[in-house]
This record gives C-alpha cells, structure tokens and sequence, in this order.
C-alpha cells in the first residue's frame, strides 16, 4: 500500500525552514519555481509588501510539523563528519599500502 501524504516541513528541499519545500513535494511541484512565484507575490502585495509574506511564512513555518527524520538519511553534519566504514558492508579493507613502480625502465630521465 503507498504511504499517505502528509503536509509537512521538508527536511531535504529547504532553504530556510522547508515551508515551500514541502508544500512542493506535496503538490509534486518543482520547489524553485514555487519560490520565485512566492516572492514574486509577495512583492506584488499593494498593502505591506514583503512583511505580509515574511509573515505567512513564519506562521506556516511554526504550524506546519516537521517531516520526521529517515533512516538512512543524510543531514548536512554528514558534510562535516568523517565517514567511517561499516563493518559488515562486505568491503575488505586494506592497511599499510605502499605504492611501488611495475616497470623500472619507464621512470624520468634515465
């Protein structure tokens, strides 16, 4: 059975609170245009211009719940954080390597 959409914060198409990146992934729209759509409106607004929409921005961003976290999920820490290997990821790894030449006649100047 599919999972059921639910209307929430994005937690991976964000930029400032995942507002407009979830109601994009909602809709199954493309989060960039609905941005650029949003900050056009909001400029057009004759009454209040850009703090009518800084506003509805921040009261979806405090109602709206967050998506929760996925298992598995990368998070920008993970930038940040070095990558160890998992011990049972089938690699083998391989310690004390030392690069050495295969042919001695190709080396620079001889």
């Amino acid at each position: 059975m599919a999972e059921k959409k639910r209307f929430e914060r994005s937690r991976t198409n964000r930029l400032v609170g995942g507002v407009l990146g979830g109601i994009a992934e909602y809709f199954g729209w493309n989060a960039n245009l609905l941005r650029v759509i949003y900050v056009l409106i909001s400029i057009a607004i004759p009454f209040g211009h850009v703090i009518v929409g800084l506003l509805v921005y921040v009261i979806l961003m405090t109602f709206m719940p967050q998506a929760p976290i996925q298992p598995g999920g990368g998070s920008l820490s993970d930038l940040f954080r070095a990558t160890q290997p998992k011990p049972n990821d089938g690699r083998k790894v391989i310690h004390d390597v030392t690069e050495h030449d295969v042919s001695d006649s190709h080396k620079d100047g001889e």
